[in-house]
């Protein structure tokens, strides 16, 4: 839950640092910089508006990323089909897809935003646009859009990657596929050791070649797993 808000924080000063940057960027290279000013008390007042509908933005922004990152682990377990010897398939959980999720989240909480930005705004819809024009210049939809969709597709190469990845047991070895999907195969004698990560289901496997496997991050993580592979293994569980 910690790591979640710590992501949930760390997307907040991402977005708070990068849209001036970028509204710079666009009222650089915009005609719409030699428009008139606006009065200094409109100008405060539709800056207030602004930061309403940036909270608002945030808002979609954290419903879009847990629903993204659910979505994603149930897409993970379709996506990813047990081979005929597995006995087990563990696949990435919510924890593991928040990331990714939020990626997706922040992209798309501008369809809502975009949505419903008249109904908040109300009667200083007008103004508001006039506002963007003076800031961003005429075009700047445009370019947000643009912007939009090469966001999307990077957020749709990191998704791709990032559903490939899983474990799977069988009675004598393990299989792990990479987020670039390159499998590797480990006998069970490869587990150096198993460690318990202090909470129920963490594990974390470290194999012969220091590969580390943390199941805080995989899904479902039972006993009968860790009894298998501490069996097959000949390592005791370490707490």
């Amino acid at each position: 839950m910690l790591d979640i808000l710590r992501s949930l924080l760390i997307s907040l000063l991402t977005v708070t640092v990068l849209l001036p940057v970028v509204r710079y960027a666009l009222r650089r290279i915009s005609p719409g910089r030699r428009a008139a000013a606006m009065p200094a008390d409109e100008y405060k007042y539709i800056q207030k508006q602004e930061r309403k509908l940036m909270f608002f933005y945030y808002f979609f922004s954290c419903v879009l990323a847990v629903f993204c990152a659910g979505g994603l682990s149930l897409a993970s377990s379709i996506v990813n089909m047990p081979s005929g010897d597995s006995l087990y398939l563990l696949t990435p959980n919510f924890q593991a897809m928040f990331a990714p999720g939020l990626l997706l989240g922040l992209i798309l909480a501008f369809v809502p935003l975009r949505l419903v930005q008249k109904t908040l705004l109300g009667q200083e819809y007008d103004m508001y646009q006039t506002y963007l024009q003076q800031q961003e210049g005429q075009n700047s939809f445009k370019t947000y859009v643009l912007l939009l969709a090469l966001l999307l597709g990077i957020a749709g190469v990191v998704t791709f990657f990032s559903l490939r990845w899983n474990l799977a047991i069988a009675s004598d070895k393990l299989v792990l596929t990479n987020l670039l999907h390159e499998e590797r195969t480990y006998n069970m004698t490869d587990i150096v050791s198993i460690r318990h990560l202090g909470k129920e289901g963490e594990y974390l496997i470290v194999l012969n070649d220091q590969t580390n496997i943390n199941t805080a991050y995989l899904k479902p993580v039972n006993l009968d797993i860790i009894a298998l592979l501490s069996q097959k293994s000949g390592r005791t569980v370490l707490r």
